[in-house]
């Protein structure tokens, strides 16, 4: 039964072949038939054609037939005879067949030549969604801006983007005249600069932590940590604020990421731009506008203080609200070139918010890194009191901008390096400073020991001339002899060579 069943199977497939050459032999054989009368007619048509010339004379075309050769007399014009039909298909069939070949070959043509010689004016904007980056393009050699979406962009940035609430006490008087003192929170923004196994490192305004209580961070998976203040500097409203990496889940680990930092003197006006922040405190949101300006000088008023300051910041439609401030302001590549800072945003105005430079910004931001984070029995401390002199101060009395020594006191560090009441504070370490709240940062942010050297102005005989001094820092108690100090402040001034004896402005002292 095996071997039938082998043999009725091999019958099957030689007949199988058998058929299959079969059908292969009538395909060819009908080919063959079609390929002879093709030629049949083309030779038919070549007969009909050669007993005809063709001859163009001033009345139109004419024919005559020169088949017979024989008489040298001009034959009788001869009527043109009706083509046929096939032939006539045939000449309009091979024109499309031309016109189509001719097509693709252009085509091709082009297409190689533009990618062996890609032109410059004429490239088309692209966006790169895996890998979320966005192709500048040119067109007859002017900018053109084709990105109606940028949220491949924030997606890769956003785990950059941090929101911070602070908790501070709120004071004042009521219409009673009674103070009162209040528990208040504020809210911020920031982006992560820096990670290591030990701390996270997150850039800020100042003005978000200043005389904060409490900082919680918030991170892009809903997370929250306590952070401290590392380092600020009030006068460019710049701070740096420390996470321990303890403190962070490792799922928050692993979802974060350190922000790009980019180039904002390379930024042009026109240029896109996005501000990404904690707005309104709601949580972080995005507004896309464009760099209105480059290098704008701002005046700025510290509510608290009143004192004024000037800074050269970036201009920017994007909409910056409050909650925004501390936010990072990105170029289209996803790079940080401006620290949003809406307490210099008009409120008169629309369309007109600013940002610190990240250029300007950076050297600030390393030197605030590298400082420690020291206890208040571990900070140093000058043992003065002063005032900041500004510009109009320094334009209208003639005097230096920097800080004005009011009060020394008797066992601080200032008084045994040789400061005096009426010197300016001008630099410490070879680093200008112009508030009393920069020359606060700057000493408190070093251990007590640490030896600074103090550059002053001293007037003497209706000019100011620059004197340097060595300070090592002492303790937090050595403060108390301020207070002592008050009530011999009128002997010290008198005392002290100065032309001043009096301050001609009014502000806190310090």
């Amino acid at each position: 039964m095996e071997n039938n069943g082998n043999e009725f199977g091999q019958e099957q497939e030689q007949n199988v072949q058998e058929q299959n050459i079969q059908e292969q032999n009538t395909q060819e054989q009908n080919i063959q038939e079609q390929e002879q009368n093709i030629q049949e007619l083309n030779n038919q048509d070549r007969d009909e054609n050669d007993a005809f010339r063709y001859q163009q004379n001033s009345y139109g075309p004419t024919y005559y037939d020169y088949s017979n050769k024989e008489s040298d007399e001009k034959e009788p014009e001869q009527p043109i005879p009706p083509k046929k039909k096939g032939h006539i298909g045939k000449v309009i069939i091979g024109a499309v067949a031309f016109g189509l070949i001719a097509a693709v070959c252009f085509f091709a043509a082009n297409t190689f030549l533009n990618m062996v010689f890609p032109s410059k004016g004429n490239q088309i904007s692209t966006v790169d969604t895996s890998k979320k980056k966005v192709g500048v393009t040119t067109v007859s050699g002017s900018a053109v801006s084709q990105i109606s979406d940028v949220s491949g962009i924030v997606e890769n940035v956003m785990p950059s983007i941090v929101s911070i609430t602070q908790s501070y006490k709120k004071s004042g008087y009521s219409i009673f005249g009674q103070y009162y003192e209040d528990d208040a929170t504020g809210s911020g923004s920031g982006f992560i600069v820096s990670q290591d196994n030990n701390e996270l490192l997150i850039v800020t305004n100042n003005h978000v932590v200043q005389d904060a209580e409490k900082i919680q961070v918030t991170f892009i998976d809903d997370t929250t940590a306590e952070a401290t203040v590392k380092g600020t500097d009030a006068t460019a409203d710049l701070a740096v604020i420390t996470i321990k990496m303890d403190k962070l889940k490792g799922s928050t680990k692993e979802k974060i990421k350190v922000a790009t930092l980019g180039d904002s003197d390379s930024t042009k006006v026109g240029q896109m731009a996005i501000a990404i922040g904690n707005a309104l405190g709601y949580g972080q949101s995005v507004t896309v506008g464009y760099i209105s300006a480059k290098d704008r000088e701002v005046t700025i008023t510290d509510e608290n203080t009143n004192q004024s300051n000037k800074m050269t910041l970036l201009q920017t439609d994007a909409a910056i609200n409050p909650g925004n401030s501390g936010g990072a302001l990105l170029d289209i590549n996803g790079n940080v070139i401006g620290i949003n800072s809406v307490k210099y945003a008009s409120s008169e105005v629309e369309g007109m918010g600013y940002a610190i430079p990240i250029s300007k910004a950076i050297p600030i931001i390393n030197e605030l890194m590298k400082r420690e984070v020291l206890s208040e029995d571990e900070k140093g401390y000058l043992g003065i009191t002063g005032r900041s002199i500004s510009d109009e101060v320094s334009k209208s009395y003639g005097m230096p901008i920097g800080v004005y020594v009011v009060e020394v006191g008797k066992s601080g560090s200032a008084k045994d390096a040789g400061v005096k009441v009426g010197d300016i504070i001008t630099k410490i370490n070879d680093v200008e400073v112009k508030t009393i709240e920069e020359v606060k940062e700057r000493v408190n942010s070093c251990r007590i020991g640490t030896e600074l050297k103090i550059t002053v102005k001293r007037s003497h005989e209706g000019e100011y001339k620059e004197i340097e001094l060595k300070a090592k820092l002492k303790g937090s108690s050595t403060l108390d002899d301020l207070e002592k100090a008050e009530e011999e402040e009128e002997t010290q001034r008198n005392d002290a060579d100065s032309e001043s004896q009096t301050l001609p402005w009014g502000g806190s002292l310090y």
